[in-house]
């Protein structure tokens, strides 16, 4: 998936990784990623936990707010 995040970013479409398994998706350095501590199967969050689901949403936005801020500012930026 970090692969194809970088093309896509390369085409101008921000991305974000979101993954419960940091040490592989870090190795191929993904634009941006969010880890979640949870299980395989449930990486935006637990089945009707609207709320952990909610705030990975939020997590996501705010990386990729982050990013736009960067671009406009000409730095580069690696979320976490």
């Amino acid at each position: 998936m970090s692969l194809i995040a970088r093309g896509l970013e390369a085409e101008g479409f921000a991305t974000v990784l979101v993954s419960v398994m940091e040490p592989l998706s870090s190795f191929a350095t993904p634009p941006r990623q969010l880890i979640r501590k949870l299980n395989i199967g449930a990486t935006i969050g637990r089945p009707n936990d609207v709320d952990g689901q909610l705030d990975t949403l939020r997590r996501m936005i705010a990386l990729i707010d982050d990013a736009a801020g960067a671009a406009k500012s000409g730095a580069a930026t690696r979320g976490a």
